[in-house]
Order: structure tokens, then C-alpha cells, then sequence
């Protein structure tokens, strides 16, 4: 890059957000819309008030073919249930994959034939990711509330393993009566060719705030939990287990001064999130394209005293229970149309 386009007096992180021609990372929640109405749900799916909002196909697909220009390395479909729009998510995925991004689906697997995992595979999704919360039926579902959703998510993993998508993993949610269980459920996963298992500590939002004294596991619980965690590390190497933080982010974007966002949400209605946990919406993808959000400052979101402000609340797990995120609107301000980088 020639000197004069690259000036010294920038900041790093503003040095970074000029190279970079687009985030790493995008969640787009495809649909607020969902068939369950699991405990710890932590967006309301189908209850929300983003469910009445959503983008329309032509909006959708307008954003995709935007977003593909920027060539993300990683688009994941989220929800609610993204196979509610599956025609819709078979065309945003083509175009993305066919850009070279990688595409990721999270799902609740319930309505997951083998036709529709053949279909996914060859949109051109290589990431899998299905909700299964303990080995047996009844702990499963007391959880996801759908008679049946036990052997229907254990059939789509068997689905997508057999047809060879890339990385199959699942998402383990770690509930008062489900922790005894993770053992069980490695290796049940792990026998069907599993590569990853994703445990996060449940977030004190959405409908975990309403079932707050049933799901939320003691300190106990979670000890024993990472301990048995430990101990099948050590034997196994296969699938990889993860252990997510849901506050880490809030705490590294906000302290490292040279960090430049990498990792952007876009909810239902088409609201830019800096994340889906703060209550706090920074832009509309129906009022400017994403491509003049991230031109306009959205790299550098973390700068802003207001998300700053927001993202100092939340220094645990616990202090999630102060917002209200889903069930009230976000505070708006829109980067471009209020100018906060100008």
C-alpha cells in the first residue's frame, strides 16, 4: 500500500480496519422464527418481537450478495430455526459459498430428513453444528420441549456424518439435570464421527431468566462438569471439546486498543449488532448496505463510549440477567446516520 494511502498518524486499530475488506466472522439470524420453545432459549425465538420484522427473501438475498462481495471467511445461519426458510438458505448459501466463504448452520435437527442434509451439503454448507443436550430422550427434551426432538437430532448428526459435510459438531447446553450426562454424550456422538462438541455456560437471558431456578447448574455442578471435561480430554483426542465464554468477547473488544472487529451479528429484522447479548443495535441493513456500515466505521465499533458503556456491565455470566435483550427493543443509534466516526 503506498504511504499516502496508509497515514502515519492512524491507529492501529484503524490500521487494521482500512486492510481488512470485511469481518472474519458474520452470525445472521435467517429467521427469529422456531418450532420449539426450548427453557434457555436466549433470543426468544418465536416469541420475540423480531419474529413480526424479519427481512424478506429479496432483502436477504440483497444482503448475501453484498456480504459475498466482502468474501467473509465464515457465514453462520442462525436462529430460531433457519430450515424454517430452507429454500431461502439453500440460495444464500450457494452464493456465499460460491464467493469462497466458508458456510456454517446451526440447527435443531428436527426437521433434518436425508433429503434435506443431501440438499444442505450440496448448497454448499461445510459446517454443521445440531443442539443435543444429554443422552436420553427425557433429559433432552424436558430441555427443547418437543416430543420426538431427541431422535430426530440424533438422526440428522447420523445424516450429515454419512454424507461427509466437513465439520459435523454439536452444541452441548449445560442444565441442573443434564450434567451428568456429557460423558454419555461423547461417546454416543463420538461413535457417529462427531468432530466437536461446544459446551457454554448457560447466559442469564431470554427464557433462562424466566426458568432461572430450574437450568442453571451450582457451582458444584460446574466443577464436576469441566473435571469430567478434563479427564476425556486426556483419553481422547477426538471430537474436539470447546468450552465457550459468552463474556470474553465483551471483555477483550472493549481493553485491547489494537483490536479491530472481526466478528459482526445481524439479527432477523436486520438490525447490526457490535453483540447478540447487549441490548444495543448500531445499524439497519434496510437503511444502508452492510459494505457502507463496515466502510463507515463498523470495524472500529468498539471504540464508541456508548458500546464501551454497555459492555462494562457485563463482567460475568450473572450480570447477563440486567438486560433485557429480546423481550424490550435495543437502544438505536445508526454509525452512518449519526455520523460517529465522521
Amino acid at each position: 500500500m503506498a504511504q499516502d494511502q496508509y497515514p502515519t498518524n492512524l491507529s492501529v486499530q484503524e490500521k487494521h480496519a482500512r486492510v481488512l475488506k470485511g469481518p472474519l466472522q458474520v452470525a445472521f439470524d435467517l429467521t427469529n422464527k422456531c418450532n420449539f420453545r426450548c427453557l434457555h432459549c436466549y433470543n426468544l425465538s418465536g416469541d420475540c418481537y423480531l419474529t413480526n420484522e424479519e427481512l424478506n427473501d429479496d432483502e436477504v438475498i440483497k444482503f448475501v450478495e453484498d456480504l459475498a462481495k466482502l468474501k467473509p471467511y465464515n457465514v453462520c445461519f442462525c436462529g430460531g430455526e433457519p430450515l424454517l426458510r430452507k429454500k431461502l438458505l439453500y440460495k444464500a448459501a450457494q452464493i456465499l459459498s460460491k464467493a469462497g466463504c466458508n458456510v456454517s448452520l446451526v440447527t435443531n435437527g428436527s426437521l433434518v430428513s436425508y433429503q434435506v442434509a443431501k440438499e444442505i451439503k450440496e448448497s454448499g454448507i461445510n459446517n454443521v453444528q445440531v443442539s443435543l443436550d444429554g443422552a436420553r430422550p427425557e433429559t433432552h427434551e424436558r430441555l427443547r420441549r418437543y416430543t420426538g426432538s431427541f431422535e430426530l437430532a440424533v438422526k440428522a448428526i447420523e445424516y450429515f456424518c454419512e454424507l461427509g459435510i466437513k465439520n459435523v459438531s454439536i452444541a452441548f447446553a449445560p442444565t441442573k439435570f443434564n450434567c451428568s450426562e456429557f460423558e454419555e454424550t461423547f461417546h454416543l456422538v463420538r461413535k457417529i464421527g462427531v468432530k466437536e462438541i461446544r459446551v457454554q455456560p448457560l447466559m442469564i437471558l431470554g427464557r433462562t431468566q424466566i426458568n432461572l431456578e430450574e437450568l442453571v447448574p451450582s457451582p458444584l455442578q460446574y466443577r464436576l462438569l469441566v473435571r469430567t471435561i478434563l479427564k476425556i480430554e486426556e483419553d481422547y483426542k477426538c471430537p474436539y471439546i470447546e468450552w465457550g465464554d459468552p463474556v470474553d468477547h465483551l471483555i477483550r473488544f472493549r481493553t485491547l486498543a489494537q483490536h479491530c472487529v472481526t466478528y459482526v451479528t445481524i439479527r432477523a429484522n436486520g438490525d447490526i449488532v457490535p453483540s447478540p447479548y447487549l441490548s444495543l443495535t448500531i445499524g439497519n441493513i434496510r437503511k444502508h448496505s452492510f459494505k457502507e456500515y463496515w466502510d463507515k466505521g463498523l470495524a472500529r465499533i468498539w471504540e464508541l463510549p456508548i458500546v464501551k458503556k454497555f459492555a462494562e456491565e457485563i463482567v460475568s455470566i450473572r450480570d447477563f440477567y440486567k438486560c433485557r435483550v429480546y423481550f424490550d427493543k435495543n437502544i438505536v443509534i445508526d454509525i452512518i446516520d449519526d455520523k460517529c466516526f465522521d
